[in-house]
Formats: C-alpha cells, sequence, structure tokens
C-alpha cells in the first residue's frame, strides 16, 4: 500500500529523493489534475470562506509588498470597546483578493478531516511536524514578496497554476531575513529561474532558497506543507527534561570567593559526556497530533 509521502512523491523514488534533491536541490513533482481532489479542492475552499468563522489573523492577505492592515479586512467594531476585533468582512476580503492580494489561511487542516488525516499520516512517517497554509491569488498578480524559508516546503497545487520563481544567493540562514540583502527583480526576471506548477504538481522548494510566484492566466490555490524535522536547539532543549542534564545544568560553576574557570571546563565537559551517551539512545520523534474531543 502506498504512503502518504509516497502519494506525494508520486514516480520519484523517495530514496532517490533524500540522496539527491532534499535540502539540495527545486524539484517539480507533475501529477494529474484530479490527483489531490479527495483531499482538497477549490470547492472546499468556498465552503470554508461560507461556513468556518473567519478571523484574522489567521485569515489574512498579502501582497507584494507587505500584509494588508487588519483594518482594511475585518468589520471594523468600536475598536475601543472590550469585544475582540478581528472578524473578517467577506466583502473586504474579496475586494483585497481583486485588487492583487494573495488570501492566506493558516492551519487549514483543522477545518477539513481527509486534509488533516493526510497530514497526520505524513507526520508519523517522517516524523516531523507539519504546517499547512493554504493561499489564494488571482490571475496575473505578484505572490509574497521575495523571501527564503528556513523550513522546507511542499506546495500541492490544487487549482489553476502558478509560476515560481527562485533563486540561490548569499544569504546567512540562521540570520532574519530583514538583515539581509533581497536579490533585485528587473521586468524579465534577470538571475531567476521559473517553473510552472499546474493543478494536481507539487513543488517542492528547500529550505533557504529565494523565491517568489506570480500567476498567469489562471486564479491559483495551493496549499503549503512546511516541514520542521527536530533541530540541535529542539533536541537541546528536550535533553533538558531528563533528570540527569537537569541536575547537571543546575549545579554551580562559581562561589561565593569567586569565578574557577577549571569548575566550569569539568562540568563541561560532564555535561558533554552525559549528552553524547544520550545521542546515542534510539528515540524515536515525538509527535503531537491534535487532540479530538469525542462524545459517546
Amino acid at each position: 500500500m502506498q504512503s502518504a509521502f509516497e502519494f506525494l512523491l508520486g514516480n520519484l523514488d523517495r530514496e532517490y529523493f533524500f540522496r539527491e534533491i532534499y535540502q539540495r536541490e527545486v524539484y517539480l513533482f507533475k501529477g494529474a489534475s484530479t490527483k489531490f481532489k479527495h483531499i482538497f479542492a477549490l470547492n472546499d475552499l468556498n465552503r470554508l470562506l461560507n461556513f468556518m468563522p473567519l478571523n484574522y489573523p489567521q485569515v489574512r492577505v498579502t501582497d507584494h509588498h507587505n500584509t494588508i492592515h487588519k483594518y482594511d479586512l475585518i468589520t471594523d467594531q468600536d475598536r475601543y470597546a472590550n469585544n475582540v476585533n478581528n472578524e473578517i468582512n467577506g466583502e473586504k476580503l474579496m475586494r483585497a483578493i481583486a485588487r492583487g492580494g494573495t488570501m492566506v489561511i493558516d492551519r487549514i487542516q483543522v477545518h477539513v478531516p481527509a486534509l488533516e488525516d493526510f497530514i497526520d499520516s505524513l507526520k508519523e512517517e517522517l516524523g516531523s511536524r507539519i504546517a499547512a497554509n493554504a493561499y489564494y491569488s488571482s490571475h496575473r498578480q505578484l505572490g509574497v514578496n521575495p523571501h527564503f524559508d528556513r523550513h522546507d516546503v511542499f506546495a500541492i497545487q490544487i487549482h489553476g497554476s502558478k509560476r515560481w520563481f527562485f533563486r540561490k544567493d548569499q544569504h546567512i540562514l540562521s540570520q532574519p531575513m530583514r538583515r539581509q540583502t533581497t536579490p533585485p527583480i528587473d521586468d524579465v526576471r534577470t538571475g531567476w529561474d521559473s517553473v510552472l506548477v499546474e493543478q494536481g504538481d507539487v513543488f517542492y522548494c528547500p529550505r533557504g532558497i529565494w523565491h517568489f510566484t506570480q500567476t498567469e492566466e489562471e486564479t491559483s490555490a495551493h496549499i503549503a506543507l512546511g516541514l520542521y524535522p527536530m533541530t540541535l536547539k529542539d533536541w537541546l532543549t528536550d535533553q533538558e527534561k531528563k533528570l540527569s542534564v537537569a541536575e547537571l545544568l543546575e549545579q554551580y560553576v562559581q562561589d561565593l570567593r569567586g569565578h574557577d574557570p577549571q569548575i566550569l571546563i569539568q562540568k563541561l565537559k560532564q555535561l558533554t559526556e552525559l549528552l553524547q551517551e544520550n545521542a546515542c539512545q534510539t528515540e524515536q520523534p515525538k509527535i503531537t497530533l491534535r487532540p479530538h474531543l469525542k462524545l459517546d
């Protein structure tokens, strides 16, 4: 039986993907236009817009320059009254999209059982946290401004088409993007490669790759799956919860008479040996699925 991740990859061999492509190169997985219809389609998106609570910032609109201001999207009540002032106004939402904005819905899977089941299967197979956001853009519009993500992305095209522009450029992945120079975009997209992602396709964009999108003659709806495997920081935070590590971290490295570097070096050696021992132990990644309430 085909796994959820194998279904996502299509005809590409899983081992080849991790050996040659993962966190190295962008890749387009071609698929039939009906491939994801049983998981999520444009009709599902329209149903959510009409029947789910539309609240800012879970639902928002961004354009090629910045996020559309909250008060250009919500039903503006008395902002000085004691109320939650975040209800999206449907008419304002449609106007913002028509003017060139891209609608974003965070964690869309919590409203779509088939999509959530698919993502939960991916989480368990890959041992990774996964965030799922939906994007909708009108035709002949630029998407979110050029940026790079610190996580890998699988973009599932569920309606229409969208052209993805991408390039490798000098930047420091561990530093905020706002502190770094954004690659320029001219009219002919000099220095940028591109690929047209059509309905049923999946586009893989590794972490750290600069990219932006543009719709052509069709409107576009896609779901971006962001993969968040455990980082070294995550692992160290998890180790701190263990009693043996916590007790060692709690120990003093200086006394009231002053700082002794030899004491610090000794404790660091003990901590390093303990962490190395823990790293050799086989542990399954801790993947937490969304809890569901159940009435008998």
